[in-house]
Order: C-alpha cells, then structure tokens, then sequence
C-alpha cells in the first residue's frame, strides 16, 4: 500500500475499475478519537483498533 498521501495514478486501478486506497482510515479515527475525545494511544492502538500500533496516525484534526 502507498505512503499516505502518495497518489497512484490512474495507471493501476483495484480490481481494473476503483482508485487504489491511499489511506487507512482506522488512522484518521485513531486522530479525531486522541484529539477530541482525549483516548489514550495504547488504547486505541490495543482496544478500539487492535493490531494497528504501526499505522500513522492522523494529527491536527481538531483545532
């Protein structure tokens, strides 16, 4: 999968027809829970999105 942000082109197509993914959205979840509702990211990362400690996560959602 693609760094965040980094965008396949339309040269390679999922399936020959859809975008590719470029995000994994449990990383943008993971943001907006931290930053607004104050989840720690042990937990986040152990109980609302197990197996997901090495994902990027989104910052500077919420101002």
């Amino acid at each position: 999968m693609p760094k965040r942000g980094d965008w396949p082109g339309l040269g390679r197509l999922h399936e020959d027809r859809d975008l590719l993914p470029v995000n994994d959205l449990r990383g943008l979840f993971k943001g907006v829970l931290a930053e607004h509702w104050g989840i720690e990211r042990a937990d986040l990362d152990s109980r609302v999105f197990p197996g997901s400690s090495g994902l990027p996560v989104f910052e500077g959602l919420i101002a």
